[in-house]
């Protein structure tokens, strides 16, 4: 099963994970940025960790092995959870704490949900692409 899950997780589909974790850290450069523009020193420091964490992801993604593709799979495969809660958010009004936290960043809430529906969308359909490759693997196999 272990080499099912390798194969499934090929290369390509590395590059597209690594390519997302990469577009995290982007969005976690930005939210640093809007903190320390905003004086918000303690939000700064969580984007600074997600920024790091996300570029290590990135890298041992590319990598490859056992561990990291089951991780990276679980993790993509979270997204749909995410995804759904975010759609749930949008057409039923953002958490009051989210849309302050958001406002004292300068963005307007609705564009950061957004974001984030987009970012977790992609990364559903990551999972997806996993899942139809796992699942012709292990159909081949038998």
């Amino acid at each position: 099963m272990d080499i099912v899950l390798v194969c499934a997780f090929h290369r390509p589909l590395r590059i597209a994970t690594a390519a997302l974790a990469v577009t995290g850290v982007c969005l976690a450069i930005t939210g640093l940025a809007l903190s320390l523009a905003h004086e918000d020193r303690g939000r700064a420091g969580v984007f600074a960790v997600v920024a790091v964490v996300l570029m290590v992801a990135a890298a041992m993604v590319l990598r490859g092995g056992r561990w990291v593709s089951s991780a990276a799979v679980i993790l993509l495969g979270g997204q749909w959870i995410a995804m759904a809660a975010t759609i749930f958010e949008l057409v039923h009004g953002i958490d009051w704490v989210k849309t302050q936290q958001l406002q004292r960043l300068g963005v307007d809430p609705t564009v950061g949900v957004t974001i984030n529906l987009v970012f977790s969308s992609i990364a559903a359909l990551l999972f997806a692409w996993f899942a139809l490759r796992y699942a012709a693997i292990r159909r081949n196999r038998s």
